[in-house]
Protein backbone atom coordinates (compact mmCIF):
# COMPACT_ATOMS: atom_id res chain seq x y z
CA UNK A 1 0.00 0.00 0.00
CA UNK A 2 2.93 2.30 0.63
CA UNK A 3 4.11 2.47 -2.99
CA UNK A 4 0.88 3.81 -4.61
CA UNK A 5 0.52 6.41 -1.84
CA UNK A 6 4.13 7.47 -2.30
CA UNK A 7 3.79 7.74 -6.07
CA UNK A 8 0.62 9.79 -5.65
CA UNK A 9 2.32 12.09 -3.13
CA UNK A 10 5.35 12.61 -5.35
CA UNK A 11 3.02 13.25 -8.28
CA UNK A 12 1.32 16.01 -6.30
CA UNK A 13 4.68 17.53 -5.39
CA UNK A 14 5.88 17.52 -9.01
CA UNK A 15 2.59 19.00 -10.27
CA UNK A 16 2.62 21.70 -7.59
CA UNK A 17 6.29 22.47 -8.30
CA UNK A 18 5.70 22.73 -12.05
CA UNK A 19 2.81 25.18 -11.62
CA UNK A 20 4.62 27.19 -8.95
CA UNK A 21 7.62 27.46 -11.29
CA UNK A 22 5.52 29.75 -13.50
CA UNK A 23 4.88 32.10 -10.59
CA UNK A 24 8.52 31.90 -9.52
CA UNK A 25 9.62 33.11 -12.96
CA UNK A 26 6.83 35.72 -13.02
CA UNK A 27 8.01 37.01 -9.66
CA UNK A 28 11.59 37.04 -10.92
CA UNK A 29 10.46 39.11 -13.90
CA UNK A 30 8.77 41.64 -11.61
CA UNK A 31 11.85 41.65 -9.39
CA UNK A 32 14.05 42.25 -12.42
CA UNK A 33 11.94 45.26 -13.47
CA UNK A 34 12.04 46.60 -9.91
CA UNK A 35 15.75 46.07 -9.36
CA UNK A 36 17.15 46.95 -12.77
CA UNK A 37 14.70 49.57 -14.05
CA UNK A 38 12.48 51.18 -11.41
CA UNK A 39 14.79 51.38 -8.40
CA UNK A 40 17.76 52.96 -10.25
CA UNK A 41 15.33 55.37 -11.96
CA UNK A 42 13.28 56.37 -8.90
CA UNK A 43 15.75 56.00 -6.01
CA UNK A 44 19.30 56.98 -5.12
CA UNK A 45 21.85 54.24 -4.47
CA UNK A 46 21.74 55.12 -0.75
CA UNK A 47 17.95 54.71 -0.67
CA UNK A 48 18.19 51.38 -2.51
CA UNK A 49 20.83 50.23 -0.03
CA UNK A 50 18.60 51.12 2.93
CA UNK A 51 15.54 49.36 1.49
CA UNK A 52 17.66 46.24 0.94
CA UNK A 53 19.57 46.12 4.21
CA UNK A 54 16.49 46.49 6.47
CA UNK A 55 14.87 43.17 5.36
CA UNK A 56 18.32 41.52 5.29
CA UNK A 57 18.87 42.54 8.92
CA UNK A 58 15.45 41.18 9.87
CA UNK A 59 16.03 37.87 8.07
CA UNK A 60 19.33 37.45 9.88
CA UNK A 61 17.69 37.93 13.29
CA UNK A 62 14.65 35.76 12.43
CA UNK A 63 16.73 32.60 12.09
CA UNK A 64 17.74 32.97 15.75
CA UNK A 65 14.52 34.46 17.17
CA UNK A 66 12.52 31.54 15.74
CA UNK A 67 14.58 29.24 17.97
CA UNK A 68 14.65 26.63 15.18
CA UNK A 69 10.97 25.80 15.64
CA UNK A 70 10.04 26.04 11.93
CA UNK A 71 11.95 22.94 10.84
CA UNK A 72 10.87 21.25 14.06
CA UNK A 73 7.27 21.66 12.94
CA UNK A 74 8.11 19.94 9.66
CA UNK A 75 9.95 17.06 11.35
CA UNK A 76 7.48 16.30 14.16
CA UNK A 77 4.20 16.95 12.29
CA UNK A 78 3.77 13.30 11.10
CA UNK A 79 4.18 12.10 14.68
CA UNK A 80 1.70 14.65 16.07
CA UNK A 81 -0.77 14.03 13.26
CA UNK A 82 -1.43 10.54 14.65
CA UNK A 83 -2.75 11.98 17.93
CA UNK A 84 -6.14 13.64 18.57
CA UNK A 85 -5.74 17.40 18.05
CA UNK A 86 -2.03 16.72 17.75
CA UNK A 87 -1.38 19.01 14.79
CA UNK A 88 -3.40 21.89 16.24
CA UNK A 89 -1.50 21.57 19.52
CA UNK A 90 1.83 21.48 17.67
CA UNK A 91 1.16 24.66 15.65
CA UNK A 92 -0.13 26.39 18.81
CA UNK A 93 3.04 25.41 20.66
CA UNK A 94 5.18 26.63 17.75
CA UNK A 95 3.43 30.03 17.71
CA UNK A 96 4.09 30.45 21.44
CA UNK A 97 7.76 29.54 20.90
CA UNK A 98 8.05 32.10 18.08
CA UNK A 99 6.51 34.82 20.28
CA UNK A 100 8.82 33.90 23.16
CA UNK A 101 11.80 33.96 20.81
CA UNK A 102 10.75 37.36 19.50
CA UNK A 103 10.54 38.79 23.03
CA UNK A 104 13.97 37.33 23.80
CA UNK A 105 15.41 38.80 20.57
CA UNK A 106 13.87 42.20 21.32
CA UNK A 107 15.43 42.17 24.77
CA UNK A 108 18.87 41.43 23.34
CA UNK A 109 18.46 44.03 20.57
CA UNK A 110 17.45 46.79 22.97
CA UNK A 111 20.21 45.90 25.44
CA UNK A 112 22.81 46.20 22.67
CA UNK A 113 21.07 48.98 20.73
CA UNK A 114 23.88 51.46 21.46
CA UNK A 115 26.55 49.07 20.19
CA UNK A 116 24.51 48.20 17.08
CA UNK A 117 23.94 51.89 16.35
CA UNK A 118 27.65 52.61 16.79
CA UNK A 119 28.56 49.80 14.36
CA UNK A 120 26.61 51.51 11.56
CA UNK A 121 27.08 55.13 12.67
CA UNK A 122 30.12 55.97 10.52
CA UNK A 123 28.86 54.99 7.06
CA UNK A 124 25.19 54.03 7.51
CA UNK A 125 23.77 56.19 10.28
CA UNK A 126 20.41 56.32 8.46
CA UNK A 127 19.85 52.63 9.23
CA UNK A 128 19.76 53.41 12.96
CA UNK A 129 16.72 55.67 12.41
CA UNK A 130 14.69 52.64 11.32
CA UNK A 131 15.61 50.28 14.13
CA UNK A 132 11.91 49.76 14.98
CA UNK A 133 11.13 48.78 11.37
CA UNK A 134 13.68 45.98 11.63
CA UNK A 135 12.14 44.84 14.93
CA UNK A 136 8.61 44.80 13.45
CA UNK A 137 9.80 42.82 10.42
CA UNK A 138 11.44 40.26 12.71
CA UNK A 139 8.05 39.43 14.27
CA UNK A 140 6.21 39.40 10.94
CA UNK A 141 8.81 37.27 9.15
CA UNK A 142 9.09 34.84 12.08
CA UNK A 143 5.36 34.14 11.94
CA UNK A 144 5.23 34.10 8.14
CA UNK A 145 8.06 31.60 7.93
CA UNK A 146 6.32 29.35 10.46
CA UNK A 147 2.98 29.37 8.63
CA UNK A 148 4.68 28.93 5.26
CA UNK A 149 6.31 25.74 6.55
CA UNK A 150 2.96 24.66 8.01
CA UNK A 151 1.37 25.04 4.56
CA UNK A 152 3.99 22.72 3.09
CA UNK A 153 2.67 19.90 5.27
CA UNK A 154 -0.38 19.82 3.01
CA UNK A 155 1.70 20.10 -0.21
CA UNK A 156 0.35 23.60 -0.86
CA UNK A 157 3.18 25.58 -2.42
CA UNK A 158 1.50 27.36 -5.35
CA UNK A 159 -0.29 30.05 -3.35
CA UNK A 160 2.79 30.43 -1.15
CA UNK A 161 4.87 31.21 -4.22
CA UNK A 162 2.27 33.69 -5.47
CA UNK A 163 2.32 35.52 -2.14
CA UNK A 164 6.10 35.54 -1.68
CA UNK A 165 7.34 35.81 -5.26
CA UNK A 166 4.63 37.91 -6.92
CA UNK A 167 2.44 39.78 -4.41
CA UNK A 168 5.31 41.12 -2.29
CA UNK A 169 7.23 42.38 -5.31
CA UNK A 170 4.12 44.04 -6.74
CA UNK A 171 3.55 45.82 -3.43
CA UNK A 172 7.15 47.02 -3.55
CA UNK A 173 6.59 48.28 -7.12
CA UNK A 174 3.52 50.22 -5.99
CA UNK A 175 5.30 51.64 -2.93
CA UNK A 176 8.33 52.91 -4.88
CA UNK A 177 6.04 54.33 -7.61
CA UNK A 178 3.99 56.21 -4.99
CA UNK A 179 7.21 57.70 -3.63
CA UNK A 180 8.36 58.73 -7.12
CA UNK A 181 4.97 60.37 -7.78
CA UNK A 182 5.37 62.20 -4.43
CA UNK A 183 2.25 60.69 -2.86
CA UNK A 184 4.40 59.48 0.04
CA UNK A 185 7.77 60.48 1.49
CA UNK A 186 10.78 58.18 1.59
CA UNK A 187 10.33 57.94 5.35
CA UNK A 188 6.79 56.63 4.76
CA UNK A 189 8.07 54.26 2.07
CA UNK A 190 10.46 52.67 4.54
CA UNK A 191 7.72 52.24 7.14
CA UNK A 192 5.43 50.81 4.45
CA UNK A 193 7.72 47.75 4.47
CA UNK A 194 5.85 46.78 7.64
CA UNK A 195 2.54 47.00 5.75
CA UNK A 196 3.91 45.01 2.79
CA UNK A 197 5.33 42.15 4.81
CA UNK A 198 2.36 42.30 7.20
CA UNK A 199 -0.01 41.93 4.23
CA UNK A 200 2.00 38.93 3.10
CA UNK A 201 1.46 37.33 6.53
CA UNK A 202 -2.27 38.12 6.48
CA UNK A 203 -2.66 36.57 3.02
CA UNK A 204 -0.93 33.39 4.18
CA UNK A 205 -3.14 33.14 7.28
CA UNK A 206 -6.30 33.79 5.25
CA UNK A 207 -5.32 31.04 2.79
CA UNK A 208 -4.65 28.48 5.53
CA UNK A 209 -7.93 29.32 7.27
CA UNK A 210 -9.76 28.99 3.95
CA UNK A 211 -8.26 25.53 3.48
CA UNK A 212 -9.62 24.64 6.90
CA UNK A 213 -6.20 23.37 7.93
CA UNK A 214 -5.23 26.02 10.49
CA UNK A 215 -6.69 25.25 13.90
CA UNK A 216 -5.32 26.26 17.28
CA UNK A 217 -5.75 24.46 20.57
CA UNK A 218 -6.31 25.80 24.10
CA UNK A 219 -4.45 22.84 25.58
CA UNK A 220 -1.03 21.27 25.09
CA UNK A 221 -1.53 17.94 26.85
CA UNK A 222 0.38 15.92 24.23
CA UNK A 223 3.57 17.77 25.18
CA UNK A 224 5.22 15.51 27.73
CA UNK A 225 8.74 16.02 29.07
CA UNK A 226 10.53 13.43 26.87
CA UNK A 227 8.89 14.92 23.77
CA UNK A 228 9.76 18.47 24.78
CA UNK A 229 13.36 17.38 25.32
CA UNK A 230 13.51 15.86 21.83
CA UNK A 231 11.97 18.98 20.32
CA UNK A 232 14.36 21.21 22.26
CA UNK A 233 17.49 19.35 21.17
CA UNK A 234 16.42 19.22 17.55
CA UNK A 235 15.39 22.91 17.55
CA UNK A 236 18.74 23.94 19.02
CA UNK A 237 20.58 22.10 16.27
CA UNK A 238 18.30 23.60 13.61
CA UNK A 239 18.73 27.11 15.02
CA UNK A 240 22.50 26.87 14.71
CA UNK A 241 22.18 25.64 11.12
CA UNK A 242 19.50 28.13 10.09
CA UNK A 243 21.29 30.99 11.81
CA UNK A 244 24.54 30.14 10.08
CA UNK A 245 22.75 29.85 6.74
CA UNK A 246 21.18 33.30 7.12
CA UNK A 247 24.56 34.74 8.08
CA UNK A 248 25.87 33.37 4.78
CA UNK A 249 22.94 34.87 2.84
CA UNK A 250 22.81 38.30 4.49
CA UNK A 251 26.06 39.17 6.23
CA UNK A 252 27.66 40.67 3.11
CA UNK A 253 25.02 43.44 2.87
CA UNK A 254 25.31 44.27 6.57
CA UNK A 255 29.10 44.42 6.47
CA UNK A 256 29.13 46.46 3.25
CA UNK A 257 26.64 48.93 4.78
CA UNK A 258 28.80 49.23 7.88
CA UNK A 259 32.20 49.43 6.15
CA UNK A 260 31.37 51.24 2.90
CA UNK A 261 27.94 52.84 3.39
CA UNK A 262 24.37 52.39 2.18
CA UNK A 263 25.20 53.69 -1.30
CA UNK A 264 27.76 50.92 -1.83
CA UNK A 265 25.19 48.38 -0.62
CA UNK A 266 22.68 49.86 -3.08
CA UNK A 267 25.07 49.11 -5.95
CA UNK A 268 25.99 45.68 -4.56
CA UNK A 269 22.41 44.51 -3.95
CA UNK A 270 21.30 45.72 -7.39
CA UNK A 271 23.97 43.96 -9.45
CA UNK A 272 23.74 40.95 -7.11
CA UNK A 273 20.24 40.42 -8.51
CA UNK A 274 21.73 39.85 -11.98
CA UNK A 275 23.55 36.82 -10.62
CA UNK A 276 20.55 35.58 -8.64
CA UNK A 277 18.64 35.19 -11.92
CA UNK A 278 21.18 32.52 -12.92
CA UNK A 279 20.08 30.09 -10.20
CA UNK A 280 16.33 30.59 -10.56
CA UNK A 281 15.81 27.13 -12.03
CA UNK A 282 17.67 25.55 -9.09
CA UNK A 283 14.95 26.55 -6.66
CA UNK A 284 12.25 25.01 -8.85
CA UNK A 285 14.23 21.80 -9.46
CA UNK A 286 14.94 21.48 -5.73
CA UNK A 287 11.21 21.39 -4.96
CA UNK A 288 10.91 18.37 -7.25
CA UNK A 289 14.13 16.47 -6.48
CA UNK A 290 14.19 16.88 -2.69
CA UNK A 291 11.23 14.55 -1.99
CA UNK A 292 12.65 12.06 -4.51
CA UNK A 293 16.00 12.07 -2.71
CA UNK A 294 14.23 11.71 0.64
CA UNK A 295 12.29 8.65 -0.52
CA UNK A 296 15.34 7.03 -2.12
CA UNK A 297 17.37 7.44 1.07
CA UNK A 298 14.51 6.08 3.14
CA UNK A 299 14.51 2.96 0.95
CA UNK A 300 18.33 2.86 1.02
CA UNK A 301 18.35 3.08 -2.76
CA UNK A 302 21.73 4.76 -3.20
CA UNK A 303 21.76 4.01 -6.94
CA UNK A 304 18.68 6.21 -7.34
CA UNK A 305 20.25 8.96 -5.23
CA UNK A 306 23.41 8.86 -7.35
CA UNK A 307 21.36 9.04 -10.55
CA UNK A 308 19.41 12.08 -9.30
CA UNK A 309 22.67 13.67 -8.08
CA UNK A 310 24.41 13.34 -11.45
CA UNK A 311 21.36 14.29 -13.54
CA UNK A 312 20.74 17.38 -11.42
CA UNK A 313 24.39 18.41 -11.64
CA UNK A 314 24.75 18.29 -15.43
CA UNK A 315 21.33 19.75 -16.22
CA UNK A 316 21.67 22.59 -13.72
CA UNK A 317 25.19 23.28 -15.00
CA UNK A 318 23.78 23.54 -18.54
CA UNK A 319 21.12 26.07 -17.53
CA UNK A 320 23.37 28.01 -15.17
CA UNK A 321 26.20 28.12 -17.71
CA UNK A 322 23.96 29.51 -20.45
CA UNK A 323 22.56 32.24 -18.21
CA UNK A 324 26.03 33.14 -16.91
CA UNK A 325 27.57 33.43 -20.39
CA UNK A 326 24.63 35.46 -21.66
CA UNK A 327 24.77 37.75 -18.64
CA UNK A 328 28.53 38.36 -18.69
CA UNK A 329 28.66 38.97 -22.45
CA UNK A 330 25.72 41.41 -22.26
CA UNK A 331 26.75 43.19 -19.08
CA UNK A 332 27.74 46.43 -20.85
CA UNK A 333 24.41 46.41 -22.69
CA UNK A 334 22.50 45.99 -19.43
CA UNK A 335 24.40 48.82 -17.74
CA UNK A 336 23.73 51.03 -20.79
CA UNK A 337 19.99 50.39 -20.50
CA UNK A 338 19.92 51.15 -16.76
CA UNK A 339 19.35 54.60 -15.31
CA UNK A 340 22.70 55.70 -13.79
CA UNK A 341 24.23 52.61 -15.34
CA UNK A 342 27.74 54.04 -15.10
CA UNK A 343 27.36 54.07 -11.29
CA UNK A 344 26.17 50.47 -11.14
CA UNK A 345 28.98 49.43 -13.51
CA UNK A 346 31.23 49.63 -10.44
CA UNK A 347 29.64 46.32 -9.51
CA UNK A 348 30.91 44.50 -12.62
CA UNK A 349 33.15 42.12 -10.66
CA UNK A 350 30.32 41.41 -8.24
CA UNK A 351 28.38 39.95 -11.19
CA UNK A 352 31.40 37.89 -12.25
CA UNK A 353 32.14 36.38 -8.83
CA UNK A 354 28.56 35.91 -7.61
CA UNK A 355 27.55 34.58 -11.03
CA UNK A 356 30.35 32.02 -10.93
CA UNK A 357 29.40 31.04 -7.40
CA UNK A 358 25.80 30.41 -8.49
CA UNK A 359 26.88 28.23 -11.43
CA UNK A 360 29.23 26.39 -9.09
CA UNK A 361 26.44 25.77 -6.55
CA UNK A 362 24.19 24.48 -9.33
CA UNK A 363 26.94 22.15 -10.54
CA UNK A 364 27.48 20.74 -7.05
CA UNK A 365 23.76 19.97 -7.31
CA UNK A 366 21.69 18.82 -4.34
CA UNK A 367 24.56 17.99 -1.99
CA UNK A 368 22.91 19.66 1.01
CA UNK A 369 19.55 17.83 0.73
CA UNK A 370 21.35 14.50 0.29
CA UNK A 371 23.36 15.04 3.48
CA UNK A 372 20.53 16.59 5.52
CA UNK A 373 18.15 13.74 4.73
CA UNK A 374 20.68 11.02 5.46
CA UNK A 375 21.84 9.77 8.85
CA UNK A 376 24.71 12.25 8.54
CA UNK A 377 22.41 15.30 8.73
CA UNK A 378 24.41 16.85 11.60
CA UNK A 379 27.36 17.29 9.26
CA UNK A 380 25.36 19.88 7.31
CA UNK A 381 24.94 22.02 10.41
CA UNK A 382 28.65 21.82 11.20
CA UNK A 383 29.73 22.77 7.67
CA UNK A 384 27.23 25.65 7.35
CA UNK A 385 28.48 27.03 10.69
CA UNK A 386 32.07 26.81 9.42
CA UNK A 387 30.97 28.51 6.18
CA UNK A 388 29.37 31.37 8.14
CA UNK A 389 32.56 31.93 10.15
CA UNK A 390 34.68 31.74 6.99
CA UNK A 391 32.38 34.22 5.24
CA UNK A 392 32.67 36.74 8.08
CA UNK A 393 36.47 36.41 8.27
CA UNK A 394 36.92 36.78 4.51
CA UNK A 395 34.63 39.82 4.41
CA UNK A 396 36.54 41.46 7.27
CA UNK A 397 39.73 41.17 5.19
CA UNK A 398 38.47 41.69 1.63
CA UNK A 399 35.81 44.43 1.98
CA UNK A 400 38.23 47.08 3.36
CA UNK A 401 40.80 46.11 0.71
CA UNK A 402 38.63 45.63 -2.40
CA UNK A 403 35.20 47.08 -1.58
CA UNK A 404 32.09 45.38 -2.94
CA UNK A 405 34.22 43.26 -5.30
CA UNK A 406 35.97 41.89 -2.22
CA UNK A 407 32.63 40.92 -0.67
CA UNK A 408 31.66 39.08 -3.86
CA UNK A 409 35.00 37.24 -4.01
CA UNK A 410 34.61 36.31 -0.33
CA UNK A 411 31.25 34.70 -1.14
CA UNK A 412 32.70 32.84 -4.12
CA UNK A 413 35.69 31.53 -2.18
CA UNK A 414 33.66 30.47 0.87
CA UNK A 415 31.00 28.72 -1.23
CA UNK A 416 33.67 26.95 -3.28
CA UNK A 417 35.25 25.53 -0.13
CA UNK A 418 31.77 24.63 1.18
CA UNK A 419 30.87 22.80 -2.04
CA UNK A 420 34.14 20.86 -2.14
CA UNK A 421 33.78 19.75 1.49
CA UNK A 422 30.22 18.47 0.92
CA UNK A 423 31.19 16.69 -2.29
CA UNK A 424 34.13 14.93 -0.62
CA UNK A 425 31.94 13.96 2.35
CA UNK A 426 29.31 12.38 0.07
CA UNK A 427 32.05 10.57 -1.86
CA UNK A 428 33.54 9.14 1.34
CA UNK A 429 30.24 8.21 3.03
CA UNK A 430 28.01 7.28 0.09
CA UNK A 431 30.55 6.46 -2.61
CA UNK A 432 29.71 8.83 -5.47
CA UNK A 433 30.17 12.38 -6.80
CA UNK A 434 27.90 14.54 -8.98
CA UNK A 435 30.39 14.67 -11.84
CA UNK A 436 30.79 12.70 -15.07
CA UNK A 437 32.87 13.32 -18.19
CA UNK A 438 29.89 15.31 -19.48
CA UNK A 439 30.65 18.04 -16.93
CA UNK A 440 34.18 18.38 -18.31
CA UNK A 441 32.94 18.55 -21.91
CA UNK A 442 30.37 21.14 -20.91
CA UNK A 443 33.05 23.26 -19.25
CA UNK A 444 35.05 23.32 -22.49
CA UNK A 445 31.93 24.21 -24.50
CA UNK A 446 31.11 26.99 -22.04
CA UNK A 447 34.57 28.57 -22.27
CA UNK A 448 34.50 28.48 -26.09
CA UNK A 449 31.02 30.03 -26.26
CA UNK A 450 32.06 32.69 -23.72
CA UNK A 451 35.00 33.70 -25.93
CA UNK A 452 32.73 33.78 -29.00
CA UNK A 453 30.27 35.95 -27.09
CA UNK A 454 32.99 38.51 -26.39
CA UNK A 455 34.43 38.62 -29.93
CA UNK A 456 31.10 39.22 -31.68
CA UNK A 457 31.30 42.71 -33.26
CA UNK A 458 29.62 45.45 -31.21
CA UNK A 459 26.51 47.09 -32.70
CA UNK A 460 25.86 50.77 -32.10
CA UNK A 461 22.26 50.09 -31.11
CA UNK A 462 22.33 48.63 -27.58
CA UNK A 463 19.09 46.65 -27.86
CA UNK A 464 20.09 45.22 -31.26
CA UNK A 465 23.48 44.22 -29.86
CA UNK A 466 21.84 42.55 -26.85
CA UNK A 467 19.39 40.59 -29.03
CA UNK A 468 21.94 39.47 -31.65
CA UNK A 469 24.59 38.56 -29.07
CA UNK A 470 22.06 36.57 -27.01
CA UNK A 471 20.72 34.68 -30.05
CA UNK A 472 24.21 33.76 -31.30
CA UNK A 473 25.32 32.61 -27.83
CA UNK A 474 22.11 30.64 -27.31
CA UNK A 475 22.21 28.91 -30.69
CA UNK A 476 25.87 27.88 -30.51
CA UNK A 477 25.57 26.74 -26.90
CA UNK A 478 22.37 24.73 -27.39
CA UNK A 479 23.56 23.12 -30.62
CA UNK A 480 26.82 22.08 -28.96
CA UNK A 481 24.88 20.61 -26.02
CA UNK A 482 22.72 18.59 -28.40
CA UNK A 483 25.39 17.36 -30.83
CA UNK A 484 27.88 16.39 -28.13
CA UNK A 485 25.07 14.65 -26.18
CA UNK A 486 25.88 16.39 -22.91
CA UNK A 487 22.50 15.59 -21.34
CA UNK A 488 20.48 12.44 -22.05
CA UNK A 489 17.38 14.14 -20.63
CA UNK A 490 17.64 17.16 -22.93
CA UNK A 491 18.44 15.09 -26.02
CA UNK A 492 15.66 12.64 -25.21
CA UNK A 493 13.17 15.45 -24.66
CA UNK A 494 14.08 17.17 -27.94
CA UNK A 495 13.92 13.88 -29.86
CA UNK A 496 10.49 13.17 -28.39
CA UNK A 497 9.25 16.64 -29.38
CA UNK A 498 10.63 16.21 -32.91
CA UNK A 499 8.86 12.86 -33.30
CA UNK A 500 5.58 14.32 -32.08
CA UNK A 501 5.97 17.26 -34.49
CA UNK A 502 6.70 14.94 -37.45
CA UNK A 503 3.74 12.76 -36.51
CA UNK A 504 1.25 15.58 -36.95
Amino acid sequence: MREPKLIKRLGVVIKQSSISAFFTYLGAGIGFVNTIILFPLFLSTEQIGLLRVIPSSAFLIVSFSQLGIGSTLLKFAPEFNKKPEGLSQLITFCVWVVLAGFILACGILFIFEAQITAYFSTHSALLSDYFLVVVALVLILSLYSLFEIYGRLFLKIIVQNIIKEVALRLMLTIGVSLYFLQFISFHQLVYSLIIMYGSMLMMMLAYLFKLGQLKFSAKLDVMDKPLLKRIGMYSLFVMIGAGSNNIVLNIDQLMISSELGLSANGIYSTVFYFAVMIELSRRVIAQITTPLVSDSLENQDLAAVEKIYKQTSINQMIVGGLFFIGLVCNLDNLFSLMSNGETFADGRYVVYFIGLSKVMEMTFANSSPIISMSKYYKFNVITIAILAILMICLNLVLIPAYGISGAAFASFLALFVFGIIKMIFIKVKLGFTPFTWANGKLLVIGVIVLVIGFVIPIFENTILDLVVRSIVIGLIYCCAIYFFKISKEINGGLTHLAEKFRGR
